[in-house]
């Protein structure tokens, strides 16, 4: 595919990962990114873009790393965890 003209399309395709991100299996969405990464690239680029100049610069990285962890946390299982 080509790459988005229209940024209200980048933004809408930015917020739907988003929402994945927090809503999918992570291992089933990770080989999907990595499938449109592979099938089409500028569109995956774009979306990248996006979702960079969305995130605060000022932000630490621990900061980033707590809120990651808590995205995590309620959809990960500790290793050795009963099923």
């Amino acid at each position: 595919m080509a790459r988005y003209e229209d940024h209200h399309k980048i933004a809408i395709a930015a917020l739907d990962l988003a929402e994945q991100v927090r809503d999918s299996d992570p291992m089933q969405l990770y080989r999907h990114l990595a499938l449109q990464c592979a099938r089409d690239p500028e569109r995956m680029a774009q979306i990248i873009m996006c979702l960079a100049v969305w995130l605060d610069p000022t932000t630490s990285t621990l900061q980033l790393g707590r809120r990651a962890e808590a995205a995590a946390a309620s959809r990960v299982k500790p290793v050795g965890a009963a099923s």
